[in-house]
């Protein structure tokens, strides 16, 4: 009893001093029907800072899942001691309300919380975010790429002294998640959080060995954090690798590093407007400064008290150590990465700053996210009428409440719309999760039928500072009229967290139920898809501030349209995902920073979409910018951007990705000048004036015949891949997506058919004594005969073999790592419906063996088959032998060396990237990497050939062994070599 007394008396202590800090943002208790709320006495819980209020915070949890899905639990002002981890399901969120916020806090040598956890991460979590409840006594899975619109706000976190391994949160999200306006006070802990998502927001963090340490989010795309503090910690404040990590407004302070990130790996660090502050070592520690996926941009940083801002960078042109120019300082830019030049080619790994002295401290600037009204102001809906239960026409009653009301709260539920509602300039609508808030429309409403003008649900007043926050929208199915949110407002007004759904939203139906059923479909849904107008319609001088957007609807035209405005505007973090032309759209629009734009591609939804349109367009940011396609997709897309008559458009830290070998083939299409930039990963490019498609390259010296000249030897392919030779030099590929495998008739000067048997060929492999071996995106394996004889899939065997070659992939978008896997036989093992989250590991995965017939040559696959659904080009491989492989996603060319059957070691040749790579008999590597790059014997860059289009991969072949081949989209190509 004393120890307890002694505790909670500390805490008291403890606690005094955090209120006085952390504001309350939620004051009152916000009225709910359908949230949790963990008041005293609920599920047993105390609050007092002595009882264990785990099991009863669990159970409210538990509660929102079972009975509304994703929802809200109310935590009220208290002190809740925790004793084990507490895991929040999907779609979740845990909001904090009170004169001061509630705290969660892990008391001195709590059990469990030191050592680590044993496969995430690296400690014990207080609080996980989670995927979906498991079944039963299913085991909890880790949040992933499909973890959508969990959050907290509003709660703080202490961790008492002896819990080295504790955690305050664990947070790999995705897309609609947030963490808001937390003070994490960490002691001696290990960290505020771990492997983090989407974004967070006034966070203040002190003490532990780390304030954030983050590898890659769980879908892989950027995270902000905005108007925040890290202060006090033993290592660094944030230790990073491969999350996009976007920094701004933050102040760090009184720790050895701000940013550090991993050893040999790399980051797309944006920072602007930070102070560092008492920094004992370096501002950045770099992980790998030759990657073109490690992009380091910062844009004002003011130093009190920081020796160096950079630790590890050498190796780029014009590295030079960054001193302080005194004790107070401003590094006023800062890039060091890979640089497009104005012709639209890559111009080298460089680092380059500008400093100034100052002559005082510098503060951190002023948050420019408005505050929320007071809640003494907000009006509850339910109390003017407006039901929300998805059936009850609500339009009449809450454009009433806007009328007379400045600040309306909407509490959980579907608000039916049949006509659109008009805010005033100084309108204010709050809900709390825009997944279980959201005005919503029934198929066919007679207001939103017609083809003509677009009827938008909300459209605001023009200029003023209206602000519509964590509210969804959702369009319904067949509404041709229909666009989600037209916003004229002024530059202070407000988005945030607001998600544009497809239909009617995911809620669960407890939140709509008086709502017709949803009729059956009864033709292709492909016939809706684009019939609407944008989801986010910004223009006629309108503009603001727009954070965390998620626009993810099909049967809109464009995710985020922007005209006619040069109204200052900034976006905070966006993901514009799978509408089948535009993502988003600048036309005659000025006076944009837009931070961590998101686009994703969808197959068919988005896969003929390209990601930014710009027309007439001036003075736009975009930074920290991630495009990507999955998997699925089976067809190239050329552009990724496309600018026409714009200028001043500046693009930095770029990252243009797949899991697919088919990611965008151009990064940036600049139609006025005519240059476009292939290359995929970069730090700065500038559309503009300047831009001029520079002179014809010189063939690199010594490679190629005297006078060789590329030449186009066919076309119309969709994607030429798969290249391989037999022994006489005879060319052979395929074409995946018309289902073709081809054979280059030299005599005919024409590529003939020699299958079309197998769907969807990858990669095609010549083996003795005269077939092809291949295989599809089915995982089968075929032999295809070379005399017109019908493709025969091979049984897969069950004895392993102990000699001959393995045909192994040499040219993949995957890492190097699948491909050792596939060889030693071991595997990830991944989250339900994931390919991405892996759960754990396995030493000893099922592997076929498919021997072609009449052959030693076997492939050895199994698992998930990667790198070989994603490959390019493939070879074979005997015990001892040696070669060249290349991985788009590692940033690498490796050597590598089956050492035995079950062995292939690997060490970097070149830091290049690529889906095809050959070599020449004097030892040159040749890359399929946006364009042909070579390489001498030791690794040394010595020339590019420039191919009309995109090179996916290689052969040396021809009749003397002396025709370099190269598959290029939609034509093959050769060029002769020495």
């Amino acid at each position: 009893m004393r120890v307890w007394i002694w505790v909670c008396a500390a805490a008291v202590l403890l606690a005094t001093a955090v209120g006085a800090e952390a504001k309350s943002v939620y004051t009152h208790r916000p009225d709910d029907p359908h949230a949790v709320y963990l008041e005293k006495g609920a599920f047993g819980v105390k609050g007092d800072g002595g009882a264990d209020d785990s099991d009863a915070l669990q159970a409210a949890i538990n509660k929102v899942q079972e009975t509304t899905g994703a929802g809200i639990v109310y935590l009220p002002q208290g002190r809740y001691r925790l004793t084990k981890t507490i895991y929040v399901w999907a779609g979740i969120r845990i909001v904090g309300y009170g004169a001061e916020r509630p705290v969660l806090f892990l008391a001195p040598n709590t059990p469990g919380f030191q050592e680590g956890h044993g496969f995430l991460g690296t400690g014990r979590y207080m609080v996980h975010f989670a995927s979906n409840r498991p079944q039963r006594d299913g085991p909890v899975v880790d949040a992933n790429e499909f973890t959508f619109y969990s959050g907290m706000s509003n709660v703080d976190f202490e961790i008492g002294d002896g819990n080295a391994a504790a955690i305050a949160i664990r947070f790999h999200v995705a897309q609609h998640s947030s963490l808001n306006h937390i003070d994490f006070h960490i002691g001696h802990g290990r960290a505020a959080l771990e492997d983090v998502g989407n974004q967070a927001s006034d966070l203040k963090v002190y003490g532990g060995e780390y304030g954030i340490l983050s590898v890659k989010t769980a879908p892989a795309w950027q995270f902000l954090l905005m108007d925040s503090v890290l202060e006090g910690q033993g290592k660094a404040a944030i230790h990073t690798q491969e999350v996009g990590m976007t920094l701004v407004r933050n102040r760090i302070a009184k720790t050895p590093v701000a940013v550090e990130i991993s050893k040999g790996m790399v980051e797309q660090l944006y920072g602007r407007d930070l102070v560092f502050e008492d920094i004992g070592r370096a501002g950045v520690v770099v992980g790998n400064v030759w990657a073109a996926h490690s992009q380091i941009t910062l844009d004002g940083v003011a130093c009190n008290n920081v020796s160096k801002m950079l630790e590890n960078g050498e190796g780029a042109t014009g590295y030079t150590e960054i001193k302080a120019l005194g004790r107070f300082w401003r590094e006023e830019k800062l890039t060091l990465g890979l640089e497009i030049g104005n012709d639209g080619r890559e111009a080298g790994y460089a680092l380059r700053h500008r400093e100034i002295l100052l002559h005082s401290a510098a503060l951190l600037a002023k948050t420019d996210i408005p505050e929320l009204p007071a809640m003494s102001e907000w009006v509850n809906v339910h109390t003017l009428g407006v039901k929300g239960d998805g059936g009850t026409d609500d339009t009449p009653a809450l454009q009433r409440a806007i009328d007379t009301h400045r600040v309306l709260y909407l509490p959980e539920g579907m608000y039916r719309m049949t006509g659109t509602l008009h805010l005033k300039p100084d309108t204010v609508l709050i809900g709390m999760n825009p997944v279980t808030t959201m005005l919503t429309l029934l198929d066919q409403e007679p207001a939103f039928s017609s083809t003509g003008a677009e009827v938008p649900m909300v459209e605001s007043a023009r200029g003023g500072n209206a602000m519509m926050i964590s509210i969804g929208i959702g369009t319904g199915f067949v509404n041709p009229g229909a666009g989600g949110v037209m916003w004229r407002a002024g530059a202070s007004s407000l988005l945030d967290d607001v998600n544009f759904s497809v239909g009617r939203g995911r809620a669960s139906n407890s939140l709509s139920p008086n709502a017709p059923p949803v009729p059956p479909r009864t033709g292709p849904r492909q016939d809706i898809f684009e019939s609407q107008h944008p989801s986010l319609w910004i223009g006629d001088g309108g503009g603001g501030l727009f954070r965390g957007i998620w626009t993810a609807d099909t049967v809109a035209n464009a995710g985020l349209v922007v005209e006619n405005t040069s109204t200052p505007s900034i976006v905070y973090q966006m993901s514009c995902e799978h509408h089948m032309h535009y993502e988003t759209r600048f036309h005659e629009a000025q006076n944009w920073t837009v931070y961590a734009l998101q686009t994703e591609e969808e197959k068919p939804a988005g896969a003929e979409a390209f990601a930014i349109e710009l027309v007439n367009s001036q003075h736009i940011l975009f930074t920290n910018l991630f495009m990507y396609r999955v998997s699925r997709n089976t067809m190239p897309k050329l552009n990724a951007i496309e600018s026409k008559g714009s200028s001043d458009i500046r693009l930095e830290n770029v990252h243009v990705f797949s899991m697919t070998r088919l990611a965008y083939d151009n990064a940036v299409m600049d139609f006025s000048s005519g240059v476009n930039v292939r290359t995929h990963d970069f730090t700065t490019f500038l559309i503009g004036p300047a831009l001029k498609p520079g002179a014809p390259l010189p063939m690199p010296p010594g490679l190629f015949a005297t006078n060789a000249k590329l030449e186009k030897l066919a076309d119309g392919f969709s994607n030429a891949a798969g290249l391989t030779v037999d022994d006489k030099g005879t060319l052979y590929f395929t074409d995946a997506a018309m289902q073709k495998i081809y054979r280059w008739n030299n005599n005919a000067k024409k590529a003939e058919v020699v299958s079309a048997d197998v769907p969807d060929p990858r990669v095609v492999q010549w083996v003795k004594p005269g077939l092809l071996l291949t295989m599809d995106y089915s995982k089968s394996v075929y032999a295809v005969p070379l005399d017109g004889g019908k493709a025969q899939k091979i049984a897969e065997g069950t004895i392993e073999p102990t000699g001959g070659q393995l045909a192994i992939a040499s040219g993949f978008h995957n890492d190097i790592g699948s491909l050792q896997r596939q060889i030693n036989h071991s595997g990830h093992i991944f989250a339900p419906r994931s390919n991405m989250a892996v759960t754990g590991f396995t030493a000893d995965e099922h592997r076929g063996y498919f021997t072609a017939p009449q052959s030693d040559v076997t492939m050895v696959a199994g698992g998930t088959w990667q790198p070989y659904m994603q490959a390019s080009q493939t070879g074979t491989l005997a015990v001892g032998g040696k070669t060249v492989v290349v991985s788009e996603d590692d940033d690498k060319t490796y050597r590598v060396k089956l050492d035995n059957m079950r062995t292939l070691t690997a060490d970097v040749f070149a830091q290049r990237g690529g889906t095809g790579v050959v070599l020449d008999r004097a030892g040159n590597v040749l890359i399929a990497a946006g364009q042909v790059y070579v390489y001498d014997a030791i690794g040394k860059q010595i020339g590019v050939v420039e191919i009309p289009e995109r090179p996916s991969s290689l052969a040396i072949g021809g009749a003397d062994g002396k025709t370099l081949f190269i598959g290029a989209r939609g034509s093959l190509y050769s060029l002769y070599l020495k």
